[in-house]
């Protein structure tokens, strides 16, 4: 699996300081996801998005969303799609289908009521 740090164009972290200066530069807050499910398909089209957000954003959501539950499921010749289930009860399906990281990261804070935060830390 790629690290997202590929994705910032900057070197491995090599110590604690730095690997917090990289999840710094992708601050994402999720307030009213209880749970994510990423479903992605071994074979098939389109799943691209759905992998690239994986490798991009995973890591730091994972990171400043210490009570969200994150499930990955890879299945064979399913449609690569998330799915959120919020605090409130509600649940919602986000087709990931000839979308980019960045979009299907657009509509996972728009479910979540979420937030990006962008932060220039000079490494």
């Amino acid at each position: 699996m790629q690290k997202f740090h590929s994705f910032l164009n900057i070197a491995k972290p090599k110590t604690h300081t730095d690997l917090l200066k990289a999840y710094s530069m992708q601050k994402v807050y999720l307030y009213n996801a209880k749970k994510i499910t990423i479903l992605t398909s071994k074979s098939g089209v389109d799943s691209t998005g759905a992998r690239i957000f994986k490798y991009k954003f995973l890591e730091p959501i994972i990171f400043w969303n210490s009570d969200l539950h994150l499930e990955h499921q890879k299945k064979e010749n399913a449609e690569s799609q998330i799915f959120v289930e919020n605090f409130d009860g509600t649940n919602h399906s986000i087709p990931t289908r000839s979308k980019d990281a960045d979009q299907i990261l657009d509509e996972v804070l728009k479910v979540t009521n979420g937030k990006r935060v962008n932060v220039n830390i000079p490494i």
